[in-house]
């Protein structure tokens, strides 16, 4: 049996529809909230395969309970451990840091304890560091932690703790996913950038960064879950591509308006702070931050050479921009 955590995510649940169209064995996906599980129905109505839903074994669980998470991996031979927090608000650092870490304890421990065959870690792409002297970012490429903001800091302790768990005895595969493009069933992360798009969104940062298709990172960690060579890590990323370019196409293909202009850093860095005076003061949630700024505004590109070598072949970003919209156009009208 598969379990996977985080399961009614964007990302999570795309993993479990994948090992449910792969066939061969069942599926537990764990979750926290009874009201995630209304964007799972949605987004694999949206795709099509909406009878496939009841064929899961749904466990809702909480994952900062050791216990629980023990029981509901009773019986697993592989765990794809897709939970995570992600927030870049400075009042949820703490909350970030301890939970992320604490969380991949309990999976893993519990892992190790049921004796499981086959082990995935989903990291990220916010725990390694760009080296100036290097073209880009890949597999190969150090972790300072001291330069990662909060977020990549939490999930750095997140895969120090798998990493850890593997030296005793778990098969374990980590993968560094860029950012994720998707359904957009959820009401975070990349899942609003459709919503946000199709409203009209006339400025865009400067920066550019590594997208990847939800179907490619689920695709790939399905496939090679049980590959036997271990202990190894993948960058998945299917392109890399500037803010702009990116969201100039998946307006086009929702047919909005694209965006016009192309935001200096110095007026984000003005925006983020009159966000947090706000949040401040009316403990409103800001929609920009300084670690959000900083990423949108940087110039990063990603080399997935490691997964490419295994013939792994990603989506091209047109194929995924389109299907993005057409996701968007189903869910939402």
């Amino acid at each position: 049996m598969l379990v996977v955590s985080g399961a009614s995510g964007m990302l999570g649940s795309q993993i479990v529809l994948h090992a449910l169209l792969a066939g061969g064995r069942s599926v537990r996906g764990l979750y926290r909230r009874p009201e995630s599980l209304r964007a799972v129905q949605q987004s694999w109505a949206a795709q099509g395969h909406a009878a496939l839903y009841t064929q899961v074994d749904w466990h809702q669980v909480d994952l900062e309970d050791a216990l629980a998470v023990q029981e509901a991996l009773h019986g697993a031979d592989s765990v794809i451990h897709a939970a995570a927090i992600v927030s870049f608000r400075k009042k949820e650092e703490p909350m970030m840091r301890r939970l992320n870490p604490q969380i991949s304890e309990n999976i893993w421990l519990a892992a190790l304890d049921e004796g499981v065959r086959h082990a995935m870690h989903i990291s990220s792409v916010a725990t390694l560091s760009a080296d100036p002297k290097e073209p880009f970012i890949s597999e190969s490429s150090e972790q300072k932690r001291a330069s990662l903001n909060a977020y990549g800091q939490s999930k750095y302790d997140a895969e120090m703790v798998a990493w850890r768990y593997a030296a005793e005895g778990l098969s374990m595969t980590v993968v560094h996913p860029t950012v994720i493009v998707g359904p957009s069933a959820w009401s975070d992360g990349s899942s609003l950038f459709p919503k946000t798009l199709s409203k009209g969104l006339p400025l865009v940062s400067s920066g550019s960064t590594g997208w990847v298709d939800v179907r490619d990172v689920a695709q790939f960690c399905v496939e090679h879950l049980s590959r036997e060579r271990k202990q190894e890590r993948y960058l998945l990323n299917g392109v890399n591509r500037s803010f702009h370019d990116a969201f100039r196409d998946l307006a086009l293909d929702l047919g909005a308006r694209p965006p016009r202009w192309v935001a200096p850093a110095a007026l984000l860095a003005i925006a983020w702070r009159v966000e947090r005076l706000r949040e401040q003061l009316f403990g409103r949630k800001p929609s920009l931050t300084e670690d959000s700024v900083r990423a949108a505004c940087a110039h990063t590109e990603y080399h997935a050479g490691k997964a490419t070598a295994l013939g792994f072949a990603f989506r091209p970003w047109e194929e995924t921009s389109r299907w993005v919209a057409e996701m968007h156009l189903q869910i939402h009208g």
